[in-house]
């Protein structure tokens, strides 16, 4: 058995880390992914102080009202239709922008996989409209989703809306006593995305790597959660685990660096010196989570990419491998080596090919 056939998604999990780290370009393609499909609304509020609970009430309140006792007007209808037409043109361009930024870097690891030697799945034919194929594999694995939001946000709206108008207490902030009101239908929401996520990733995978169609796709994707968790759900879950705790650090980071910087701007007389010193704390922290975040979200795509590849090679006949993929010319004891980097170790040659 040769070293790339023994790879193990462990392997593969840090392959994509060490591959990662010695690709900026990557850092700034898993950013634009992480923020066209919502990262944006966090580095957001990082910087934005939220109204107190009596002002949100005040604005909730009359919105709700008509969800909960019903007599909606005709204004409020068109303030509801304008608002779900905004969210919907949001999520698709903003999925299409993820999706690309997803296609290149799903093709970019199988390159580098193929030049770190790593075993990878014999190549497909030509797929069109890669792009347009994943928004729709990722939209098609959150079916699951929406059915989860339709039934719970009856809950956390109806949660929500007694606490404005009647709160249980006073002391506990208003967003934990709604999370603690409806935590139920917050968590099913929270792992029906996840699991969505990921079964859109994989699917995502199977449409660039192996040609697959769309729902075919998805429904391998999630097929390898339910037959495959160990080598397909713990990696990705490990992965966004990861980004999920350095974000929340991070955006701390930057939202203590926002509050000193508006602190000293509104500091009468003004120092320049404490000002300037207040903004360029605020300025580094940001962009620092910003190359972070983009850091690990190419981390967790490359990660999946090669796991994704390793399943795929490992699924083929020996036989049904191209010699060439192998690092071989094939044939003989001194085969020319086809590795991209002259000088480098090809772990196929196990003949002692020069």
């Amino acid at each position: 058995m040769t070293e790339r056939s023994a790879m193990t998604t462990r392997g593969a999990t840090l392959a994509g880390l060490l591959a990662a780290l010695g690709r900026p370009a990557w850092w700034l393609l898993g950013l634009a992914g992480f923020l066209a499909r919502g990262g944006i609304l966090l580095f957001f509020l990082a910087v934005v102080m939220l109204p107190s609970p009596l002002a949100l009430s005040n604005v909730v309140e009359p919105l709700i009202r008509p969800i909960v006792f019903g007599g909606a007007t005709p204004l409020f209808l068109a303030f509801l239709l304008v608002g779900a037409i905004s969210l919907v043109a949001w999520v698709v361009v903003g999925g299409w922008i993820g999706a690309a930024t997803e296609v290149v870097l799903i093709r970019d690891a199988r390159r580098a996989a193929v030049e770190e030697g790593l075993r990878a799945a014999p190549d497909a034919a030509a797929v069109r409209w890669p792009i347009a194929r994943v928004t729709a594999a990722h939209f098609v694995a959150h079916v699951p989703l929406v059915v989860a939001v339709a039934l719970g946000s009856l809950a956390i709206v109806q949660v929500t809306y007694v606490e404005l108008t009647n709160p249980s207490e006073i002391v506990t902030p208003l967003p934990l006593r709604i999370v603690a009101g409806a935590i139920g239908p917050i968590l099913a929401i929270v792992i029906t995305w996840l699991v969505g996520e990921i079964a859109g990733g994989i699917a995502a995978r199977r449409i660039v790597i192996g040609g697959e169609s769309v729902l075919h796709a998805v429904a391998g994707g999630y097929a390898d959660l339910l037959f495959r968790p160990r080598s397909s759900f713990l990696p990705a879950l490990l992965t966004t685990g990861i980004l999920a705790v350095d974000l929340g650090a991070m955006l701390a980071a930057v939202a203590l660096a926002w509050t000193t910087t508006r602190a000293r701007l509104a500091d009468l007389p003004a120092d320049p010196a404490a000002i300037g010193f207040a903004l360029t704390s605020f300025a580094a922290a940001w962009c620092l989570a910003l190359v972070v975040v983009g850091l690990i979200d190419s981390w967790r795509s490359v990660a999946l990419t090669f796991e994704v590849e390793r399943a795929s090679a490992a699924g083929e006949s020996p036989a049904d491998q191209p010699e060439v993929r192998d690092g071989t010319a094939g044939g003989g004891t001194f085969g020319a080596s086809t590795h991209h980097r002259p000088g480098d170790w090809s772990a196929g040659n196990e003949g002692g090919s020069l």
